[in-house]
């Protein structure tokens, strides 16, 4: 069957819109990596401190294992839209990759589209959340909880743009 040239460019448009997709979302991993790389090690700073302080000057530092765990939760939840990027979540392919080609699909897709509303009922909860603790003080760094709880809605949205650049390309992209 020849394919007519309408067909060849509808073809060629889904093509580029899902490259524009892939390129996209590899874009944003780039710019979130930075900002992981610069906490990681204000991390590893932190806990470095924390651990001189307490066992070589003998005077604990109470601000540093707080920071610490802040840090890890940014990182971590942050950090998870680069695997999402990369296709690194874990998943259970047993049964999936027995499914005739089509049939995947369909259950991939389906499962990518019920994550997607499950990001968005997190993100949208996040920022609830996010809004009520503005007062709450947190006890070792004496700062707004807003800034610990805002790696919530951040990382969901991030994930959200993910799966949707991913869900776009699977849909315009077909596999070699």
């Amino acid at each position: 069957m020849v394919k007519t040239k309408t067909a060849r460019i509808g073809d060629e448009l889904l093509i580029g819109i899902g490259m524009l997709s892939r390129k996209t979302g590899d874009w944003l991993e780039k710019i979130t990596i930075v900002p992981l790389a610069i906490i990681g090690g204000t991390m590893v700073t932190v806990v470095l401190v924390g651990t001189f302080y307490r066992y070589v000057l003998n005077a604990s530092l109470q601000w540093t294992e707080e920071a610490a765990r802040y840090l890890m939760i940014w990182m971590a939840l942050v950090g998870a839209s680069v695997s999402m990027n990369r296709r690194e979540h874990i998943g259970i392919r047993l049964v999936i990759e027995r499914l005739p080609l089509v049939l995947r699909k369909i259950v991939e897709l389906v499962t990518k589209l019920l994550t997607l509303y499950f990001l968005y009922v997190l993100s949208s909860q996040g920022v609830t959340m996010v809004l009520d603790a503005r007062t709450q003080v947190s006890p070792g760094l004496g700062i707004s909880m807003f800034w610990p709880l805002l790696s919530v809605p951040v990382a969901g949205i991030l994930m959200m743009c993910q799966l949707t650049f991913q869900i776009i390309v699977d849909l315009t992209i077909k596999e070699e």
